[in-house]
């Protein structure tokens, strides 16, 4: 179709086995790439999504019983030696450094694993997450379910004194 060539950039035709060093010159991508599964399975739900400003430390928002639910996407291309770990922290390391996000910075983090097309939402309790693989047909099967427990968490911790 293409005179035997590929409409993808070359490094990335083979995504997601290719090079650290391949991934992390793209991560911008694959950032977004993970941001946009969130959305369709968001969306795919009836819920409505919007983009947080890009200053904002959440990267969606969704509005729920009147309240608006801020959520962190974070994104792995695939799991290493049968899990995938999500650490909480924002910046670039090569341009000035990573740091914690505040406590209370967004509501839920949304965990994208994206070999796998699987998403898990956690309530923001932890400095860091891990998935393992025996965990993705059951994400597969149920995607809404963690986001569920996840509200639920939410909607109880902030009706009782912190958590």
């Amino acid at each position: 179709l293409f005179g035997g060539s590929s409409v993808l950039p070359r490094d990335m035709r083979r995504y997601p086995d290719v090079s650290h060093d391949v991934r992390r010159a793209n991560a911008k991508f694959i950032g977004a790439a993970g941001e946009y599964l969130v959305d369709s399975f968001l969306t795919r739900h009836g819920l409505t999504v919007w983009s947080a400003p890009d200053l904002h430390c959440a990267e969606r928002l969704i509005e729920l019983f009147g309240r608006a639910v801020r959520i962190q996407v974070k994104t792995v291309s695939a799991p290493v030696g049968g899990l995938c770990n999500f650490s909480m922290t924002c910046g670039n390391p090569r341009a000035g450094g990573q740091k914690r996000y505040a406590l209370g910075a967004f509501d839920i983090a949304a965990l994208v694993v994206l070999s796998h097309n699987v998403v898990k939402f956690v309530p923001n309790r932890g400095r860091s997450f891990r998935i393992s693989t025996t965990e993705f047909a059951e994400l597969a099967a149920d995607p809404i379910d963690s986001l569920e427990y996840s509200l639920g968490t939410m909607m109880k911790c902030a009706s009782l004194p912190p958590c």
